[in-house]
């Protein structure tokens, strides 16, 4: 039963994760360009196709130049300052704060 209200959350909590970044790295990255879904495909490359807000959250400071790396390589550009993929980030979890999807806490 709780899978299938996190399955019908999740399409909404990728969304709001691909506006997110695609607000907030462009510039570098083209507006145009920047579409939610495209945006959030590059988040999965680097934190993984089961991406949660535990799982952002607990993002690490090489992970999150990755991240930005992968942004600039996904879209043939500057990469995004590191700044910008923490203002992204913080952004999605104030609509989808850590715990929001039933997701277990992070085993480190």
């Amino acid at each position: 039963m709780g899978n299938k209200g996190r399955l019908r959350r999740r399409p909404d909590f990728e969304q709001a994760v691909g506006e997110a970044f695609g607000e907030f790295v462009s510039p570098p990255v083209p507006f145009e360009d920047a579409s939610p879904h495209e945006c959030y495909e590059v988040v999965c490359l680097v934190v993984g196709s089961d991406c949660t807000p535990t799982r952002l959250a607990a993002l690490t400071e090489d992970q999150l130049s990755k991240l930005a790396e992968s942004f600039g390589e996904s879209f043939e550009c500057e990469q995004p300052v590191v700044a910008q993929i923490k203002r992204a980030i913080a952004y999605a979890l104030k609509r989808w704060p850590v715990g929001s999807l039933g997701e277990p806490p992070e085993v480190l």
